[in-house]
């Protein structure tokens, strides 16, 4: 892990505070993607708890459904499992994240963070990573589920915590607070972010790395809201809508976050192809890495929602899923989902 975090190079030191903000235009730094005519290549088609964690031992009577294994903490909040297979997908979708932003962990501009916190933190990884490249910061990583590994540097943590919850923490303590991936988790958006505002000291970043199942397109009009996959997409978008917890557009979080008091906030959109069919070689990897975390996300996210929100059966559930995959595996359908990063700073 420690390898991963020794490829980071330290982003730019912290700009200015600006009297006025605008709205956040997105930036998109890469080009559009080019299909390969030739995208059937054989060669690209193979899938590739610290002693001082306050834990009782209820956390662990998992809840199991629909052949899934799912957190006992706050039951039925979150809708994704938690067990091997899901853990498996976590792992991996660090990887593509590595991928997308060239190794780094993160885009805010840190200089020397001493407290830091992990929202969602998962398998840990990110947080480990962080920790071994910043061996002077205490990390904090929280999740609903005890998943997290036993041996860990030094300087980390896990918590089992539901973000929503009244936070413990000192007001104006931390250095940078880390979220990602957890749309669909929250119920109520601006005063999570207020929350986290109120927890950072004054010249401190938030940063978030997420998605949006509302996001996926093509660019060659192979993909269409339509088909099958696409109406997977708006079922998912829909459902977290319905229960409460919604998907929000990252631009949303954008503005949330300046509406709390953030400045200097920046959106950057990355495009992330799902499956082998880019012509460029390095896109095509990231595709194959991407269809890897894709294929198995289908049934994560989908399951739970269809069968406890929209009132599906399991087979209903399952038979959307598998016409989704066989979209996602078509290599004449050219999707691209969009991984996204917004960070913003807290004004001194």
């Amino acid at each position: 892990m420690s390898s991963s975090a020794a490829a980071v190079e330290q982003p730019p030191k912290s700009p200015s505070p600006v009297a006025e903000q605008g709205p956040v235009q997105a930036e998109l730094p890469t080009e559009a993607i080019e299909f390969d005519d030739d995208s059937n290549d054989s060669s690209y088609g193979d899938s590739v708890e610290s002693d001082t964690t306050s834990i009782t031992s209820s956390v662990y009577n998992y809840q199991y459904e629909n052949g899934r294994r799912y957190h006992n903490f706050r039951q039925g909040k979150y809708t994704l499992p938690n067990d091997d297979q899901e853990q498996d997908r976590l792992d991996m979708y660090a990887h593509v994240w590595n991928m997308i932003l060239d190794g780094a962990l993160h885009k805010a501009p840190l200089e020397n963070p001493q407290k830091v916190l992990d929202v969602g933190t998962g398998t840990g990884i990110w947080a480990i990573d962080f920790a071994d490249m910043y061996p002077e910061a205490e990390v904090i990583g929280t999740d609903l589920s005890p998943i997290q590994p036993s041996w860990v540097p030094p300087n980390v943590k896990f918590e089992v915590d539901d973000c929503e919850d009244e936070w413990l923490w000192e007001r104006n303590s931390f250095d940078y607070i880390h979220v990602r991936m957890i749309n669909g988790a929250i119920k109520k958006w601006k005063p999570f972010f207020q929350n986290i505002y109120d927890h950072l000291k004054p010249g401190a970043w938030l940063e978030l790395q997420e998605g949006c199942a509302d996001s996926w397109h093509s660019e060659d009009s192979t993909y269409t809201p339509e088909g099958r996959f696409g109406t997977y997409a708006r079922l998912v978008f829909e459902g977290s809508a319905k229960m409460g917890q919604p998907q929000i557009h990252v631009s949303e979080m954008a503005s949330l976050m300046q509406e709390v008091g953030f400045v200097d906030v920046r959106h950057i959109k990355y495009r992330l192809p799902a499956g082998t069919w880019p012509k460029n070689k390095k896109q095509k990897e990231l595709g194959r890495w991407a269809n890897a975390v894709f294929e198995p996300s289908v049934e994560a996210y989908g399951l739970a929602i269809f069968t406890r929100v929209l009132g599906m059966s399991e087979k209903e559930a399952r038979e959307i899923c598998r016409g989704a995959l066989e979209d996602l595996r078509d290599p004449k359908i050219h999707m691209i989902f969009y991984l996204e990063v917004v960070f913003g700073r807290k004004p001194e």
